[in-house]
Order: structure tokens, then sequence, then C-alpha cells
């Protein structure tokens, strides 16, 4: 049986990325790599992890994390390229090549990414990303969209789910429009000095 690396950017994710996989027709030995230097804030990146190691346990599968918070790698990378496509392109390329280098490194077959489950992202440059980074290494990139694949109920049972993709500049989209914590209260007379 050869093993796969999986990329993991959050527990929920990497749950359906599982589901996925358990109906490929050639069973494969996942091993979880977390190496996420978009997300931000530092108290994000770390519910995530957490959540992912606590999956990771509760599946019995190997963890390799890389636990250096990167917010200075992240920012160099996107410098410049803030809109999307352009940062999520440099996002993905980060995170997947240190995926494919962690798989050449631990003696996996092939590796794959949590991101394919997402309806959010941009699977084609996802595709793209995972493929340049699986010829530099010379370890080869599976691709599944994984969209509709569902989760382990009990694997992800009370784990942290995010409300947004990770950067910062997700964050802003995500909640950009909302009224949440403004005061006073948009419609609300000011309150009394």
């Amino acid at each position: 049986m050869g093993r796969i690396l999986i990329h993991a950017c959050c527990a929920h994710c990497l749950g359906k990325t599982l589901a996925g996989l358990a109906r490929e027709p050639e069973p494969m030995a996942p091993v979880v790599f977390w190496g996420n230097p978009n997300i931000h804030p530092l108290i994000e990146w770390r519910r995530r992890l957490k959540a992912v190691k606590m999956l990771a346990e509760r599946a019995g599968l190997p963890l390799i994390a890389n636990e250096t918070y990167g917010l200075v790698e992240f920012c160099r990378a996107v410098h410049g390229h803030e809109a999307v496509p352009e940062r999520c392109t440099r996002c993905y390329a980060l995170r997947l090549n240190r995926a494919a280098e962690a798989a050449r490194e631990n003696g996996c077959n092939v590796f794959t990414t949590t991101l394919a489950t997402s309806r959010h992202q941009d699977h084609a440059l996802i595709r793209a990303a995972g493929e340049a980074a699986g010829r530099a290494v010379g370890i080869p990139f599976l691709y599944r969209d994984w969209r509709e694949a569902e989760a382990d109920p009990d694997l992800v049972k009370m784990l942290y789910h995010q409300q947004y993709c990770g950067c910062v500049f997700s964050e802003y989209d995500r909640f950009k429009d909302t009224t949440t914590h403004l005061w006073p209260p948009p419609g609300d007379a000011a309150p009394p000095p």
C-alpha cells in the first residue's frame, strides 16, 4: 500500500478528504501535513492546528506539523499581489511546494490537499499549483474534486470550524459587510453621553 501525504488546512476539510480517499480504488495510507503560513491571526492559526491534531489523533494518523507561525513568510509571498487570483496563486504555491517537499522527505508516493474539498477555492489554480510542486520534487499530485464529500461526523465532532479561508485578506472579504461589533449599531441613535 502506498503512502499519501495530505496537506491539511483545517480539520473539517481533512475529514472530507479522508472520506474522498476512502472511495479511491487503490487504498493509500494517509500521512497528515500541516504547513499553512497564510492563516492569520495567530489565535486562528492555533485553533486550526489544534483541531487538525485532534482529528489526526482520533483517526490514528501520523501528523507532520510545521509549527512555525508564518506571518512574515506569507506577507512576503503575496506582497504586491494582494488581489484575487494572484494572491491565491502565490498562497497555493507556497503551501503545496512545502507539502510536496514533505511528501518526498517522508517517503510518500503521492500528495494531495484538503483545499480540493472547498466550494470557495479556485480548483484550477489548486490543481496547477499542486502539479507544478509535484513536478519540481518528483512526487505526483493527486487532484480530486471532493467538494461533495462528507466528513465522518465522529471525526469532526466538536472540532473548531472556521468562517474564512485563513488569510487576513479573506477574513476582510468575509466580514466587511457585516455590522457585527459596530457601536452604535447601524440604525440606532447614538447613545447618550
